[in-house]
């Protein structure tokens, strides 16, 4: 029983994986029709705009650890800032 579990859900591990592909496939296929130089620019150009992407993502995050670290500290949910902590 647990082997046919295993072959099923590595059948449709496979069959998801063939999906995505056939999809991307698609989506490139006007792309691939193109000429084999325009098509390595537009190569090129999407893998500078992945980049950029990335650091971009990369960046905005470093930024956000910063700002966090810069926070004066902890604030607790319920703490009052005038009564030190303390409940009233």
């Amino acid at each position: 029983m647990d082997a046919e579990h295993k072959e099923l859900q590595q059948a449709a591990q496979r069959f998801i994986r063939s999906i995505f592909r056939t999809g991307v496939s698609l989506a490139f296929l006007p792309v691939n029709r193109l000429p084999r130089e325009p098509r390595q620019h537009f190569q090129a150009a999407g893998r500078e705009f992945t980049h950029g992407l990335a650091k971009l993502v990369r960046t905005a995050s470093d930024h956000l650890e910063e700002m966090a670290k810069d926070v004066d500290g902890p604030t607790n949910v319920g703490e009052s800032p005038d009564t030190d902590g303390k409940l009233e």
